[in-house]
């Protein structure tokens, strides 16, 4: 809509992606340990897809 059009054309959106990205880079490169979830394989089907 348009509120969303002139957030856009002032910049808001790519600073709040830009924050997010700098945060969750500073949030993952801090824990330091892997968190022990799923590491497991997807294997391909008879047509090649996955």
């Amino acid at each position: 809509g348009p509120i969303e059009s002139a957030g856009d054309a002032l910049g808001f959106v790519q600073r709040r992606a830009k924050g997010d990205l700098e945060r969750f880079k500073k949030f993952i490169e801090e824990r330091g340990v892997a968190t022990g979830a799923w590491r497991g394989a997807v294997k391909q089907d008879a047509t090649g897809s996955r």
